[in-house]
């Protein structure tokens, strides 16, 4: 008896679930489940597209204006890469992108670009399709999967017997662990800020190397003298080669790779690496996640080290008295500005999930041979209400002076200078300076909202756009400066033959060339691509100035030319100047001679003119 009741009731319970689950499943009549079935494939595959790419983009698909109009603020892992990682921290700007906006960036990407997929049906001549009402997206990122769903009301009519049906709701679940990797990621990014463990590594390779002067002492007459731009590359190298040893604690690591030990296996595990290179960033269990640093030494790097003079680092000489006149002693002590990108990629390989990479990069910076990551502002990539944003730019607290002149040695007043301030997701329009004084000085005083690390912004045709931290909290005095440009939209490239210089020609259809000019007596630079863009106008200063200019032609495959070489300049000439040529040689051949014309270029390039202004 006690065994037939059991059997009934375990009966009952299947049927009944059975039943809810027919209840709950959509009925999809044969005659357009294989429009359903294309909806869900495009669905599918447009946001595993959305997934990559802003795996690939450090949590990015379209980038905000903050960022794609300051080249400064992400790492460009070419010359003509599309692959771009905003810096989740630079300049003591945090750029963190949050979990909802990553779910709406995906949103976003989805709604843009699955009609392309879907091509107005056009495979299904059979049926007259009519969109019912608009479309919307709703992404949801799980612990091991990424759930789309999908609102599409569509009207589909056979054209045969004339009969209508409604479809309206898809879902789909990828099986991707993006949250897992984003998590790993922000994991990593806030234990680097909390602990600095990239910039500790940085001076112990500073410390370390013989050939990068920290402390010594000498009993030798002769100077010692170290070239800064040489030293400067001993670091980058270091860093390329030592960053990749870096593993996270409770990651997919290969301890048993090979790594030369002379005191003992020659295995990671059993290196300096294996104790100094581990680095506990939670006490989390990252498992199927594994985690690469990297450093190119192709990349940026901004490098002072004091004391120098002209790009030269010397020794102190003391010379002994008395009888000891004959006894000389040098002695050395130099501190290092050190700022620099890391690209961490974060690879998920588990076993019920799809294969995915993660990218993320934020700046390493030492000051004074000391770590220094400070916050002034954060962006945030939050769509603001307007109302909310009128709101706060009219709640303005303390009356602010705003003085703005030109960056120059003669410092001249600058009026009509239009201004915004921005705090966190708000930006209010400030309006524009004028003269003060009877023309004694240029600048407005207004009231500003309340802000500890805010933004102030300038901007004039004809100077570079300037901007400044500032706070207003209490009353003051700002200066703003702003420095005098002239802007190119007519340039232009002309290669010349490898082998025979003299020959001139243009580029092809297929080729284009990427431009960036640097100044070697200021932080100013300045981007071009050729074809001309019109985004891409390339802006000189307009004053006396020695630029370091690097261009690299490429076609759809590789590199297969360029130019670098510095490039002096008079302030009467640009400003009478109209069009700019640059001059590039164009060597072809496989990868090895690529790469080593590449890594030559700065020799080769004196084949070929400087860059002309032509008025």
């Amino acid at each position: 008896m006690v065994m037939a009741v059991i059997i009934l009731l375990l009966g009952a319970l299947f049927f009944y679930t059975q039943r809810a689950s027919l209840e709950k499943a959509e009925l999809i009549s044969p005659e357009i489940a294989p429009v359903k079935n294309f909806i869900d494939a495009c669905i599918s595959d447009v946001a595993r597209q959305g997934i990559t790419i802003l795996g690939f983009n450090g949590g990015y698909i379209s980038f905000p204006d903050e960022i794609k109009n300051n080249p400064r603020s992400y790492l460009q892992l070419g010359p003509i890469s599309s692959i771009k990682n905003p810096y989740w921290w630079y300049d003591g700007i945090e750029s963190v992108p949050s979990e909802s906006f990553i779910a709406r960036q995906i949103e976003d990407y989805i709604t843009s670009n699955l009609d392309t997929c879907i091509s107005d049906f056009s495979a299904f001549s059979q049926f007259d399709v009519r969109q019912r009402g608009s479309l919307g997206v709703k992404v949801t990122l799980n612990e091991n999967d990424v759930a789309v769903d999908v609102n599409y009301p569509l009207e589909l009519t056979n054209k045969l017997n004339r009969t209508t049906i409604m479809l309206e709701k898809f879902k789909e679940t990828l099986p991707i662990r993006l949250k897992k990797a984003y998590e790993m990621a922000k994991d990593i990014y806030e234990s680097e800020k909390k602990n600095f463990f990239l910039e500790f590594k940085t001076m112990d390779l500073i410390a370390m190397d013989k050939n990068i002067p920290t402390t010594g002492i000498e009993t030798t007459c002769g100077e010692k003298v170290w070239r800064v731009d040489q030293v400067q590359q001993k670091l980058k190298r270091l860093l390329n080669v030592n960053l990749p040893y870096i593993s996270i604690v409770s990651s997919e690591f290969d301890e048993k790779v090979y790594v030369p030990n002379p005191f003992g296996e020659n295995t990671y595990k059993d290196s300096y690496y294996g104790k100094h290179y581990s680095w506990q960033i939670t006490d989390k269990n990252y498992a199927n996640l594994k985690v690469s640093f990297a450093y190119e030494e192709n990349w940026p790097m901004q490098f002072y080290a004091r004391p120098s003079n002209n790009g030269i680092m010397k020794s102190n000489a003391k010379k002994s008295q008395s009888f000891l006149d004959f006894f000389c002693l040098h002695i050395w002590h130099f501190t290092y500005d050190v700022v620099y990108p890391v690209r961490i990629t974060i690879t998920d390989n588990a076993p019920k999930s799809e294969p995915y990479q993660f990218n993320f990069a934020f700046e390493v910076s030492v000051d004074h041979n000391q770590p220094r990551r400070e916050n002034f502002a954060s962006t945030l990539f939050e769509q603001a209400v307007l109302g909310n944003q009128e709101e706060y730019c009219n709640d303005v607290v303390n009356d602010i002076t705003i003085y703005t002149m030109e960056n120059t040695t003669d410092q001249k007043d600058i009026a009509h200078v239009n201004l915004t301030f921005t705090c966190g997701m708000f930006t209010c329009n400030m309006g524009e300076t004028d003269w003060l004084s009877y023309g004694a000085a240029a600048g407005l005083t207004k009231a500003f909202p309340y802000c500890v690390n805010g933004i102030l912004r300038g901007s004039k045709e004809g100077f570079e756009d300037s901007q400044r931290f500032m706070r207003t909290e209490a009353p003051g005095t700002y200066t703003l400066y702003l420095k005098p440009v002239k802007q190119f939209q007519d340039y232009e490239i002309v290669k010349h033959d490898f082998d025979n210089p003299s020959i001139e020609s243009k580029l092809k259809e297929n080729e284009k060339a990427s431009i960036t000019i640097k100044s070697t007596q200021s932080d100013f630079e300045t981007f071009g691509v050729y074809p001309v863009e019109k985004d891409f106008q390339i802006k000189l200063l307009n004053d006396d100035q020695e630029y370091e200019v690097a261009i690299y032609l490429s076609d759809e495959d590789s590199i297969i030319g360029g130019y670098k070489g510095t490039w002096k300049i008079a302030a009467s000439t640009v400003s009478n100047s109209k069009k700019i040529i640059f001059h590039v040689l164009e060597k072809q051949g496989n990868d090895d001679e690529t790469a080593l014309f590449v890594s030559g270029l700065d020799s080769y390039s004196q084949k070929v003119p400087q860059p002309e202004l032509i008025g």
